[in-house]
């Protein structure tokens, strides 16, 4: 588990950004939807 803090330094986002991602209020686009994807194919590894 990752705090959000850590996880929007990684996205480049704000904490409340990815609040709103995990309670569905938001939806990610451009660069962000990218890296999630990134993240999700191989792991946080491949963006650390």
């Amino acid at each position: 588990n990752m705090s959000q803090a850590v996880f929007a330094r990684l996205l480049n986002v704000t904490t409340g950004y990815v609040s709103q991602l995990e309670r569905g209020v938001k939806r990610p686009t451009g660069p962000t939807l990218a890296l999630l994807h990134v993240i999700k194919r191989k792991g946080i590894e491949a963006i650390l």
